[in-house]
């Protein structure tokens, strides 16, 4: 019999059982474009929950198609195929824009102001992700646009009303679930009432829980209600002052995750954390724990399923920056360990020591209750794979699956982009006049990222064969007259249009392309601001977040909500005269934003 020590402290044997339970609520990350021998090794003992993808893991459609296979191969048991996930929202957040291209940005849809647009774009996605293998879309996002400045929300929101915002994401949640994708709402409870970056600390918020409930959690209400898969936890803390958890991550936090989401909001899916490498789970859990093995897996014992790694199963392991362990001694500690342990059915041993721990049966009732509901997810995502001779067609890509967007894509991108302002009649712009367009991009660190400007400029330098386009402006500085200059970023991808050239002379044919994720740095803004005074500027064309109120009153103001491909055609379109601006920014927009 295996035995509790007096001490309390199980047996090594029960140990290796318990760490081998919780690995099955793990969603892991992996290197590159095809498993490595260690991850192989890795989902074979294990047998994670599943895996998602990231842009490093995307090549093209056949070694994508090649890379689900082979892990739903190492991971598929129990007649369950593992969940495969992707964040894919639109626009600057959507790791397959490299094989099925970028959706709009939920801003966009709602600056269209049309509802069935969200379902129709996730419907759209939805297809293509599924032909791909991928069976989980990390979306919608519910979180509320309440602070324009915060790096979070942005162009990843529905807008700034917890009515709409709720809207459009049941819509989302119904076009996926046309599609037969599993969904993810997030950021809960909401990440729309702070300016911090929750990849770089942990944000707390000042809010009540009275105002929690008529506004933040106004969207997760409706996804429970529209049946959304799945809800994942944010590393953020809410100061409520009544909570017991104050200054706990939602993620980590029994009362956030069992008491207002289970009980309160009535949720019965899976409750997936948000990447648990972000500063904001990881400081927390230094912090809470000391460092010690299993703090960044306590959430399981707050109520959640998964656990969300973003950063791979490593082939070395590293201690102060020297190496401790290679793959070959992984693997061998892997198989003696199973040597030893798996003498027998594990589960078995798990619930003979229960009999003597009541902590022990404690935590197994835990991880029971927690794996019942990853199961049922896995087996939404088996009823909705495809039918076993397409899963044999899969084998064959046909372009024709995948076309190079879909037309609700272009639909969306002309029904939103804004005009706000053009007090010269700048607009249309003859396609044979000479002008430069001038990238000013504010690009903060974390591990969202930014836009792809170059592919919105390449898309305009086509539909306009005169034009030209400086170096990206990644700063300013002062001359020593004390005149704001741009500092240029020299950096082109290979393969794009090479038509760079200087500021030129007559700034009257300059139009700056601007794309910042939140507020950039005062500097950086005061900066910009100087030099549009000395250097005027006819139009402005706002990518990224539509931080607008720095433009001068006499400047035009453009705003794309967005800079995927079909966006920039749009807006190449309403700059030659060929269509309307239809978009409203006030539909978006926090009152006086």
């Amino acid at each position: 019999m295996t035995r509790v020590g007096d001490s309390g402290f199980l047996s090594p044997d029960i140990k290796f059982h318990l760490v081998r339970k919780i690995e099955i609520h793990k969603i892991i990350a992996l290197n590159g474009t095809a498993l490595m021998r260690h991850e192989e090794t890795f989902l074979e003992f294990h047998k994670s929950a599943g895996v998602i993808l990231f842009a490093r893991n995307v090549e093209s459609v056949s070694q994508l198609g090649e890379l689900v296979g082979a892990v739903k191969d190492k991971l598929a048991s129990g007649g369950l195929d593992p969940l495969i996930m992707a964040d894919h929202e639109g626009d600057l957040v959507s790791v397959l824009r490299g094989v099925i291209g970028a959706p709009p940005s939920p801003m966009a849809i709602a600056a269209a102001g049309d509802y069935d647009l969200a379902r129709a774009v996730a419907r759209a996605t939805g297809e293509m992700m599924r032909k791909l293998g991928v069976n989980t879309v990390l979306a919608p996002g519910a979180d509320c646009c309440f602070d324009l400045a915060s790096p979070i929300t942005g162009l990843r929101s529905f807008g700034c009303r917890p009515d709409q915002v709720a809207e459009y994401a049941a819509q989302t949640i119904r076009g996926f679930h046309d599609a037969g994708v599993l969904t993810c709402t997030k950021h809960f409870p909401g990440h729309g009432s702070t300016r911090q970056d929750s990849h770089e600390m942990l944000p707390v918020i000042d809010r009540t829980i009275e105002r929690l409930r008529s506004e933040d959690l106004v969207p997760f209400a409706r996804a429970v209600e529209e049946g959304t898969d799945m809800v994942m936890a944010a590393h953020i803390a809410l100061k409520t002052g009544s909570s017991a958890d104050a200054g706990e991550p939602a993620s980590f936090s029994k009362e956030m995750i069992q008491g207002l989401l289970r009980r309160e909001m009535g949720f019965d899916g899976a409750v997936i954390t948000d990447a648990l490498e972000m500063a904001g789970a990881r400081r927390h859990a230094d912090d809470r724990y000391g460092g010690l093995a299993g703090g960044l897996e306590r959430p399981l014992l707050a109520g959640a399923d998964l656990l969300l790694y973003s950063r791979p199963v490593p082939e070395e392991v590293f201690f102060n920056q020297e190496s401790m362990m290679s793959l070959r001694v992984m693997e061998t500690i892997v198989h003696t360990l199973a040597r030893i342990a798996d003498k027998g059915d594990f589960e078995a041993k798990l619930e003979e020591a229960a009999r003597e721990s009541e902590g022990l049966r404690r935590l197994l009732a835990i991880f029971k209750q927690s794996e019942d509901r990853v199961n049922r997810l896995r087996a939404k995502a088996t009823e909705y794979a495809l039918p076993p001779r397409d899963q044999e067609r899969r084998k064959v890509i046909e372009l024709s699956d995948y076309p190079s967007m879909p037309p609700i894509y272009r639909t969306v991108a002309e029904k939103s982009i804004a005009l706000v302002r053009d007090p010269h009649g700048f607009i249309p712009i003859d396609p044979g006049a000479v002008h430069t367009l001038v990238p000013v991009v504010h690009r903060p660190q974390g591990m969202i990222g930014g836009q792809d400007i170059d592919e919105f400029l390449e898309v305009l330098l086509k539909r306009f064969p005169a034009w030209k386009r400086t170096s990206e402006i990644c700063g300013f500085k002062e001359d020593l007259e004390g005149i704001a200059q741009p500092a240029f970023d020299s950096a082109v991808r290979k393969g794009r249009i090479d038509r760079h050239t200087d500021l030129p002379p007559d700034s009257s044919r300059s139009i700056i392309v601007f794309s910042a994720r939140g507020a950039p740095p005062h500097v950086f803004m005061a900066g910009l601001e100087s030099f549009i005074g000395v250097y005027p500027i006819p139009l402005i064309m706002v990518t990224g977040w539509p931080l607008i109120e720095w433009v001068p009153p006499n400047t035009g103001v453009l705003v794309t909500f967005g800079a995927a491909m079909q966006t920039a055609s749009a807006a190449a379109a309403i700059l030659r005269g060929e269509a309307v601006a239809q978009g409203i920014v006030a539909r978006v927009l926090p009152e006086g934003g």
